[in-house]
């Protein structure tokens, strides 16, 4: 019996080719679309869960308040985990790591690599995280200076098929250390994806700055263990009295540690993520969910829709199937027979198209999603299960209730009501949801264009940076920048303006009170640094050659005279309303304990990426950090002019890395999450019309069938191909504004919730829905006026000859 209902399902499909095209292509692409973002879900929720002590770790974040802001972070003091281990000793384990990025790694003179994943560890990682060791002992090896375990791949890009244990690596010109151990790959799916592990008294030689200080952080987190059977609430109180202990409590700022459990880490932006890792808001994932299973439900309505308007031409066929003693159960089923034909075609396709484009979309999103075949089927068979039953059981118990004599009469039209309002609903439902998304792309373009638009209070045209793997010879190195055709400034710095390359410590107003500071991020530059940046100079003078002599190696500590340029945040900031109130006051930064008088203030510029506001800047000149060459260049020949930024930085550093990019790409970087966000919603935007226009196209050749007769009388009466377009058309347009209608709200909410995330916005036009809804109303009517234009000039005589 079954295997009847199959063959005559087959047998319907293969009559009417262009329906079964528009159900096959529709229903695919939507359980394409789920597929894909089922793996990209499961790859995101699966960061971390292969720890065996995952349920019981913990990160120790700080929450500060300085000035009314709240400030949230992973990254803490370097000496914090010693403090901890001396007050909770009844936390397991207890363990401190820095992350490092693109770190210049010398394999040899002629082997030099950039390495974005290194980091520094105290042996009870390996404790606490699950961390096969191939070869090598952690604990040994991370307890002393200047070894390090490289990851199985990591050896073999190294070192190729030669034994690595025993190797020497030299670390961005500074530090050489020893490979002691491998160990086997870290899955991409962490935090702590990192592609070396260097031992933590390392960091000594390796970091500029003393590890003692409680008002350096860089990149440094802590990691504890807590016992079994006991939960972060249970420390509060103790962690309130840690945080009063060791933090200096002043007027309006205070500080607190809290307990951020492991698995909350990737998926809490609130907080500091992992530099291997940035953090992923639940949001974001649930977004694509529902976007998914809208494509899917858009793909089930045209099913619907087409299944119920082509009820006319089944309507004889049921008749005649009860007459001969059909049931409404066989008939049911052998409806739902033909649409399980449909979705289970769908589902096979959609499995090979997702193992073909997967590839691709790791490139796109930068993961490393895999495909499991045996989850991939169970989850497609059950998606096409679910797809039978809900696009097919309405077509099917609809038709399986057609009543024979009825039917079997001339001219009878069963159910022409309860259709019409079932197709509108659904047509309407479809431009709703597709409309919504649009309205969504116009909005992302529109912050993205803003983005890339806004004056951020310095020069990002041609500009290029340029790593420098050490500071020597600097000086030497900017005459000769400066000698090539086509360079017009060049300046020393530790990174440009938005680099993350800065320090986050505190200020100090009044240098003899300790309990008052406010957060600030120290930029170290040179002299050159304005001209070459383009920044604005409000007040005073900015730093100068002579202020490089005066904290000169050769002076002693104590007479070294360092001076400060700020932004006019710090000047609102110290309670000031002009800029040259600021000049002459002396401020104390928290590295290192510098005191230093005020000379100059320049006009706010964006030191960190759009999604925040502009914070605290002060300036200094430090030239051991000058780790960034900028140089401004004519806008003609750049190719010629890098060419000779090259050999002439090869001629310095023979042994170094040439690592050179345009700031304005660097700059596009910050905001590719948002980039990838919006080539997405475009697609999913563009496959939800397309699938739209697909069932209407399908709807309208269906009613215009309906209808030839009825075109025929008129046209023979005096009516205009035009009028005859317009009657044809209309009822179409009406379902279209009232999608329109309601769609706006729907987007308008979305729309403004993604934009909150952002501190500097666009603001949500009117004019944005009426584009949106003017290229609907288009598309729609280019749709449906194809079929409407071709019934219209068909032939009169044609539609009447027969009855």
């Amino acid at each position: 019996m079954i295997k009847n209902y199959l063959k005559i399902a087959w047998r319907n499909l293969l009559k009417h080719p262009t329906t079964t095209g528009i159900h096959l292509l529709g229903l695919t692409v939507g359980l394409t679309t789920c597929l894909l973002i089922l793996l990209f879900i499961q790859n995101e929720w699966s960061y971390d869960r292969h720890h065996k002590l995952g349920e019981r770790i913990y990160r120790v974040n700080e929450i500060a308040t300085v000035g009314g802001e709240v400030e949230r972070s992973g990254t803490t003091p370097y000496p914090l985990s010693l403090a901890l281990r001396n007050d909770f000793s009844d936390w397991s384990k207890i363990t401190r790591i820095h992350a490092d990025r693109d770190v210049r790694i010398m394999v040899s003179r002629e082997k030099i690599l950039l390495e974005d994943k290194v980091l520094f560890a105290e042996p009870e990682l390996f404790e606490l995280f699950a961390l096969d060791m191939v070869s090598g002992n952690s604990r040994t090896i991370l307890s002393q200076p200047n070894q390090v375990i490289l990851t199985e791949s990591t050896a073999k890009t190294y070192f190729g098929t030669t034994p690595a244990v025993g190797k020497t690596l030299k670390l961005d010109n500074k530090v050489t250390v020893q490979v002691a151990g491998i160990m086997r790959d870290i899955p991409s799916q962490s935090i702590l994806n990192a592609r070396m592990i260097i031992s933590f008294p390392t960091m000594k030689d390796y970091f500029e700055f003393s590890l003692d200080q409680w008002g350096v952080r860089s990149g440094g987190s802590v990691f504890a263990l807590l016992p079994e059977g006991r939960s972060p609430e249970q420390y509060t109180a103790r962690l309130a009295a840690a945080s009063k202990k060791y933090f200096a409590e002043e007027r309006g700022s205070t500080h607190q540690l809290v307990l951020q459990p492991l698995h909350d880490i990737h998926f809490n932006p609130d907080f500091d993520g992992s530099k291997f890792a940035p953090p992923i808001s639940p949001t974001y994932l649930y977004v694509f969910g529902i976007v998914g299973l809208f494509v899917l439900l858009i793909a089930c309505v045209n099913f619907i829709n087409m299944s119920t308007a082509r009820a006319m031409t089944r309507a004889r066929e049921v008749g005649v199937r009860k007459v001969v003693g059909a049931t409404q159960g066989q008939l049911v089923s052998q409806f739902l027979s033909e649409a399980f034909w449909l979705a289970g075609l769908s589902a096979v396709l959609a499995l090979v198209l997702t193992y073909g484009l997967l590839p691709s979309v790791n490139d796109f999103m930068q993961k490393q999603i895999g495909f499991r075949w045996t989850e991939s089927v169970l989850f497609m068979t059950v998606l096409a299960v679910l797809t039978t039953v809900l696009a097919g059981s309405y077509p099917a118990f609809f038709l399986a209730r057609f009543v024979p004599v009825k039917v079997l009469k001339a001219h009878a039209e069963p159910g022409r009501r309860g259709q019409a309002w079932l197709r509108q609903g659904l047509v309407v439902f479809q431009f709703t949801i597709s409309l919504v998304l649009a309205v969504g792309v116009l909005v992302v373009y529109r912050q993205m264009s803003y983005f890339r638009q806004k004056d951020l209070g310095f020069s990002r045209e041609a500009i290029v940076t340029v790593s420098l793997p050490e500071t020597r010879n600097l000086r030497p190195l900017g005459q000769e920048f400066r000698q090539i055709p086509g360079v017009e400034h060049v300046s020393f710095a530790l990174g440009a303006p938005t680099s993350d390359n800065n320090f986050g410590t505190d200020m100090h107003p009044d240098p003899t009170n300790e309990d008052k500071k406010i957060g600030i991020s120290l930029k170290v530059v040179d002299a050159d640094y304005l001209e070459t940046y383009g920044l604005t100079l409000l007040a005073g003078r900015f730093l100068e050659h002579r202020d490089t002599l005066g904290i000169s190696g050769k002076i002693p500590e104590e007479q070294r005279r360092y001076v400060f340029v700020v932004n006019e945040t710090v000047v609102k900031a110290l309670g000031l309303s002009k800029p040259e109130q600021a000049l002459g006051r002396k401020i104390r930064a928290g590295i290192n304990n510098i005191t230093a008088e005020i000379v100059g203030v320049v006009k706010d510029f964006h030191s960190s990426s759009l999604r925040k506001p502009i914070e605290p800047v002060v300036m200094m000149n430090f030239p051991y950090f000058y780790r960034t060459a900028g140089l401004k260049l004519q806008t003609a020949n750049y190719q010629k002019t890098i060419a000779a930024v090259e050999r002439t930085f090869r001629t310095f550093y023979p042994e170094g890395l040439f690592d050179a990019k345009f700031l304005d790409q660097s700059l596009q970087e910050q905001y590719e999450e948002e980039e990838r966000q919006f080539t997405l919603l475009r697609v999913f935007a563009g496959l939800a019309l397309v699938i739209c226009c697909l069932g209407l196209w399908g709807l309208a050749t269906f009613i215009i069938e309906r209808r030839t007769k009825e075109i025929g009388v008129r046209k023979v009466l005096g009516a205009s191909v035009p009028s005859l377009v317009a009657l044809l058309s209309r009822d179409f347009l009406k379902l279209i504004l009232v999608a329109i209608v309601l769609a706006t709200p729907l987007a308008w909410f979305a729309m403004n919730q993604w934009l909150n995330d952002f501190t500097y916005r666009i603001e949500i036009e009117w004019w944005m829905f009426v584009v949106v809804g003017l290229l609907a109303t288009g598309v729609a009517v280019l749709t449906v006026s194809f079929q409407s234009i071709k019934a219209a000039l068909m032939n009169p005589v044609k539609s009447l000859r027969t009855d």
